[in-house]
Parts: C-alpha cells; structure tokens; sequence
C-alpha cells in the first residue's frame, strides 16, 4: 500500500485564475506526491494541462457534480474510498485552497483518521471570538482511506439492519416494499442529516463508529485555517499552517503570503 494519493476535485472546463493559481501552488509543493484530478467524464482538461502538463485525470461519472448535494453524497460513499484503497490517506484538495509548504507525510504520520481546518460557532458567521468545536472543514483535508471505509461499513450496517423493520411494518400495513436501488440509496439518508459531507465526517460517523479518530482544534490549527484566520495565525505564533482554505474570503490578510493580485 502506498501513503498518500492528493486528490484535487474540479468540475470546471475554464478554472479561474485563483483556481489555476492554487492548481500550480499545488502541483509545485506537492508534486512528488502520487495525484489526480478528480472531475467529470468528458470534462476539458486544456486550461489544466497549461499548468501541468503531465497531471492525470480520473474521470467519474458526471452526476456527481450536478449539485452541491451529490458532491457532498460521493464524499460520503464507500465507492470513493474503495476507488482509492491502496493508498493509506487521501489528501482532499479543492481549488479555493492554497498549501505553504509539503508536509502532507507528517500529518500522515500524526494518527488522525480525519483533519481539516478548525471550525467556530456559527461557522462562516462566527466571530474572532468564538468559540472553536468540533471537526474540520473538508476542502483541503486529510483522511486515512481504510479508517473512512470502515466508518461507512457500519453506517451501511446500521441501515440495513433497519430496513426489516421498515418491510414489516409496510407488510402489515398493506404497502408495497421496494429495496433500495443502490449503495447511493443506503447512504443518502446519513449523507442528508446534515448539508455538507464535513458534517457528517466529524458528527454522523463518531455517533456510530467511535473508534474515528478527529484531531482537535490545537492539531486543526496547526494543519490549515480556513475562517479566523487571523485569530488562528496569533495563537499559531504567527505561523502558517501547512495550508488553507477559502483565502480569498480574506484577501486583506493572505496577500503576505499568497502572491496573488487582491
């Protein structure tokens, strides 16, 4: 089994010119890494082989990215996982993050199942007082593949079991039983407890499999910023993180260090 696989999610044939930025920081920092750009079948690549010529693309079916809601499903499906299973972590890179410098084995090497950029009280609308909790954000996150595959082999588990009960009673109450059609079916009722695939990373999946490993806000801080950045870059010392997410909400802020027109 290999370490690490940095998996950049696209779905966009003209990318721009923040997204092209953060493909080259990417490519340049952690090009010695096995990669792959994830994006729709049949998607132009021209605009991304401008930057990286020699970037391989794995293609999947387009209905993933038809939504926010499908996108966060394919984040949260065993298929993903399993497309990935030979290596021991994936790094998840979406193109409204920048990374500082390569790190990506010592984090492989810290023993969390899942990290990503600490969270706040009211999220993106939280103040640089509030209060930190729980998880991390999922656009520039590490999780370690065969962890995230047995999370799901519960909760797929825990679904099945339940289904019976669900026969039964339409059984007694005269409605027809249908199975559902596909792994996808299993798990979009987990997948829907909460909007975003992050949320049921650091929420959903602990309720039913503890032994899921979050690294806490002291470890998220250390690893990317994403909202707070300020606050965060105080208590880190004023120093930068291994990377970060959505830094042109704060432009004002990372243009010290992200070499980028504001």
């Amino acid at each position: 089994m290999q370490k690490v696989i940095v998996l950049i999610f696209t779905h966009k044939a003209e990318p721009s010119a923040d997204e092209l930025r953060s493909l080259r920081q990417c490519c340049i920092v952690l090009g010695k890494h096995p990669m792959r750009l994830v994006c729709p079948r049949g998607m132009d690549l021209a605009a991304y082989r401008a930057v990286h010529p020699g970037i391989v693309a794995d293609f999947i079916d387009p209905k993933w990215f038809k939504s926010v809601g499908d996108y966060n499903l394919l984040k949260a499906l065993p298929w993903l996982y399993r497309r990935y299973a030979g290596y021991e972590f994936m790094l998840t890179y979406e193109l409204d993050a920048w990374v500082f410098r390569d790190e990506l084995l010592h984090w492989c090497e810290q023993g969390w199942d899942y990290i990503g950029a600490p969270w706040f009280e009211r999220h993106g609308a939280c103040s640089e007082e509030a209060k930190p909790i729980r998880g991390g954000n999922s656009g520039f996150s590490l999780r370690r593949t065969l962890a995230c595959l047995a999370a799901l082999r519960a909760l797929l588990c825990r679904r099945v079991l339940a289904l019976p009960k669900t026969w039964f009673r339409l059984i007694r109450g005269g409605g027809s039983v249908s199975l559902p059609a596909s792994a996808a079916e299993l798990f979009r009722p987990f997948a829907g407890m909460i909007p975003a695939e992050d949320f049921f990373w650091c929420y959903t999946v602990p309720k039913v499999y503890p032994f899921f490993r979050i690294a806490p806000y002291e470890q998220c801080r250390k690893f990317a910023f994403e909202t707070n950045a300020r606050r965060l870059y105080e208590e880190s010392g004023q120093l930068l993180p291994f990377g970060c997410h959505k830094w042109s909400a704060d432009r004002a802020f990372w243009k010290r260090f992200i070499c980028t027109p504001s």
